[in-house]
């Protein structure tokens, strides 16, 4: 990700002396910003209240990421413009033009960590940021959201977390998807952060929107959504998760998928199932130093993340994508889960589950779980609003 330079960052965000003004429909000069993008209405109340200005004069970037910098900018131009109706921090000229809006921010209680200003924020630090931006009472909740609801927020600092859970009750950050996961960890991109600060300054561009609870709970180490253990990228197992073997459950759910598939007449069976932390560590390193870490990563697990160490977890029938196309392949598609299997990696969700296509991996997760995330048409990421992402 290129690094703008420091004259650039200046100008591309808060003019000083830039007050807030009613939002009024204008032509916006931006050749990537169109009527029908979601984010039309956030850039072009951005770009006239001089908060957010193009990249250049006729880009504005919507896809582009917001800094560490540039979100403490944002923050202290929303704080200022609440107080005082306009923006008198003093611009500063170099490669250090952030540190009036820094000291700003300290001064009024906003900011009590330090980045690396011209590095990617996340969206778990943005949030934080901005939900300290305006006066106390600026953020009356309009959203009843339940504590536990908001998922893929394991691991992140308790007031990331609190922040996150302000900004989606106060109707300002919604998540993605149908399960609203805020992908805390993924960077915030230009048109999001147009997003936040419009609806920060003018409340009555807030959403109102509901979301179910999630249940999460951490047993021994390992991470259970609404019962379902979770095994990912994100969510690991600690080596002492060691089941020895396939559960019971899962082993009797295979044995009758099995011979489902015999009394049509097809010949299913397992090539891997329980591997233990150890097991995976060794297979891992064996791929990466063959392929490379990155081409490892996104095929094989690295140990504590992958789904075989939870013994719920089965290939079938060799790991060739040819497999797909057979006749066993179709019907492990179509029947794995009146079983109580899901097929857990499937074609083009990549970005989702964090791993390439896998025909030949399912899951055990009992009937009802199965048939409910079949029928929803989603992997199971998304079924309970999670990420797959490595945190470093």
């Amino acid at each position: 990700m290129k690094r703008i330079a420091a004259w650039l960052l200046a100008a591309a965000l808060v003019l000083p002396g830039a007050a807030a003004a009613a939002p009024q429909p204008a032509p916006l000069p931006f050749a990537d910003v169109a009527e029908s993008d979601w984010f039309y209405d956030d850039v072009r109340c951005a770009w006239e209240n001089g908060w957010i200005l193009g990249r250049t004069a006729d880009a504005f970037v919507p896809d582009g990421p917001i800094t560490h910098a540039e979100a403490v900018k944002l923050a202290a131009v929303m704080r200022q413009s609440s107080l005082d109706g306009r923006v008198t921090i003093p611009a500063r000229a170099g490669a250090d033009w952030y540190l009036p809006y820094v000291e700003y921010c300290r001064g009024e209680g906003i900011l009590s960590a330090s980045y690396d200003w011209n590095a990617a924020a996340p969206r778990a630090v943005c949030m934080e940021i901005f939900a300290d931006a305006l006066p106390d009472g600026a953020l009356a909740a309009v959203n009843d959201i339940a504590d536990g609801a908001i998922p893929d927020l394991d691991g992140l600092a308790p007031s990331a977390v609190e922040a996150v859970y302000r900004l989606y009750r106060a109707g300002v950050a919604q998540g993605t998807g149908a399960s609203h996961a805020p992908a805390a960890r993924e960077t915030v991109t230009r048109a999001e952060a147009a997003a936040m600060v419009t609806r920060l300054m003018f409340p009555e561009r807030r959403i109102r929107f509901s979301m179910p609870a999630h249940t999460v709970e951490v047993i021994d180490g390992a991470t259970y959504i609404d019962g379902i253990l979770i095994v990912n990228k994100s969510y690991s197992l600690p080596p002492t998760f060691a089941p020895g073997g396939l559960t019971a459950d899962c082993a009797a759910a295979f044995r009758a998928l099995c011979a489902g598939a015999a009394a049509d007449g097809l010949f299913i069976y397992a090539v891997s199932g329980y591997r233990s932390y150890e097991f995976q560590a060794q297979l891992y390193a064996n791929y990466a130093a063959r392929d490379g870490q990155a081409a490892a990563d996104r095929y094989s697990a690295r140990a504590g993340h992958s789904e075989h160490q939870s013994g719920l977890a089965i290939d079938v029938n060799g790991t060739v994508y040819s497999f797909a196309d057979t006749a066993e392949g179709k019907w492990i598609a179509a029947h794995c889960h009146e079983y109580g299997f899901i097929l857990r990696y499937p074609a083009d969700k990549e970005d989702v589950t964090g791993y390439l296509y896998e025909p030949w991996h399912i899951r055990y997760l009992g009937v009802e779980q199965a048939r409910a995330v079949h029928a929803s048409g989603l992997t199971l990421e998304e079924y309970l609003g999670v990420t797959s992402e490595y945190a470093e």
